[in-house]
C-alpha cells in the first residue's frame, strides 16, 4: 500500500499565525499556491487559508445576500473592502477544519480526502507538527509508479 510519507513534498511553504493577510497573499502569489498552511510559533499546524477564504472576506457582507440574484460584486468594491483587512493577523482567517493527513495514511485516503474537499493542497502533520504537503500533482504522480 502506498503511503503519504513516500510522496510528501517537504519543501514547505507556510505562514505564521501572526503574519498579516498582506503577507499571506504575497506568499501565495510568490509560491503560486491557492492555499497556504498556517503554523504557530512552535511550528504546530493550526489550519490553512485558501484563496476562497480570502475572497469570502473580501466581499462585503451586504453583497453576499445579493448573490442569489445573479449579482456580482465589482472588483473595486472587493479590493476596497479587502484593503481594510490586509493588516489583520492570519489567525483570524484560518480554516481550522481544513483537512490534513499523517505520513502513515494511505495515498488512497489522501486522494479521496483531497478530491472530496476540492482542495489543492493537503498538509501532512506528524502529531501537531507540519512536516510537508501533498498537492494534487503528487496524488496524480502515483499513476507513474511502476
Amino acid at each position: 500500500m502506498k503511503k503519504v510519507r513516500d510522496y510528501i513534498h517537504k519543501d514547505i511553504t507556510s505562514v505564521n499565525e501572526n503574519s498579516n493577510l498582506r503577507r499571506v497573499i504575497k506568499t501565495m502569489k510568490l509560491h503560486r499556491m491557492s492555499a497556504v498552511p498556517v503554523v504557530n510559533k512552535l511550528g504546530e499546524y493550526v489550519g490553512c487559508i485558501s484563496e476562497q477564504d480570502i475572497l469570502n472576506v473580501a466581499v462585503p457582507s451586504y453583497m453576499k445576500s445579493m448573490y442569489d440574484t445573479s449579482f456580482m460584486a465589482g472588483l473595486d468594491q472587493i479590493t476596497t473592502h479587502l484593503k481594510g483587512k490586509l493588516d489583520k493577523k492570519a489567525i483570524g482567517f484560518v480554516d481550522e477544519k481544513y483537512p490534513s493527513v499523517s505520513p502513515d495514511e494511505s495515498m488512497s485516503y489522501a486522494a479521496d480526502l483531497l478530491y472530496r474537499q476540492k482542495g489543492t493542497i493537503l498538509p501532512v502533520v506528524d502529531g501537531k507538527t507540519l512536516i510537508g504537503l501533498l498537492t494534487r500533482i503528487e496524488i496524480l504522480s502515483v499513476s507513474l509508479d511502476e
